[in-house]
């Protein structure tokens, strides 16, 4: 969301008066809105998985539960790495490529996954659900992402 505000002094013939313009105008994404939300929430599963997990020892082992997903604190650190990123692009209307890039990212590493094998998923710490519900998070930073916006324009003028 962006406001911006411009004021113009326009003079008249008659030095008595003085007109004063002024222009607001607010933008606003709803993808926005949805990125930093989902941002928010990925970022503290991901704390809440590494303060479960731990960072003292291995990375992928023990797998903890937060939030209903089975995951060890590594998934859990990129997790809050990414939700904080989702936030970072949220906060501005032209960083929209961040959003569809974390997003492609989030897809992408969630279908490997989700269709890892046995080997795969024990070397990350985690199980094929997680996977799938990274993937959802990703596809919802992609349509996010690639949501227009909204502008609302107001001016008023004033005569002293």
């Amino acid at each position: 969301m962006s406001v911006e505000e411009h004021h113009d002094v326009v003079e008249t013939g008659d030095a008595r008066t003085e007109t004063t313009v002024a222009t607001t105008r607010l933008v606003v994404s709803p993808g926005q809105v949805l990125a930093g939300v989902l941002g928010l929430v990925i970022a503290v599963i991901g704390v809440m998985t590494v303060a479960r997990g731990g960072i003292d020892s291995s990375l992928n082992e023990p797998i903890v539960r937060a939030a209903g997903f089975d995951q060890s604190a590594m998934l859990g650190s990129i997790e809050l790495g990414l939700g904080l990123l989702l936030i970072l692009g949220a906060l501005s209307y032209t960083a929209r490529g961040l959003i569809v890039g974390v997003g492609v990212v989030m897809v992408l590493g969630g279908v490997l996954l989700g269709a890892a094998g046995s080997t795969i998923l024990r070397d990350v710490g985690t199980v094929h659900g997680t996977g799938w519900a990274i993937m959802v998070g990703g596809i919802i930073a992609i349509v996010a992402g690639s949501l227009g916006r909204i502008i609302r324009t107001s001016r008023s003028v004033k005569t002293v």
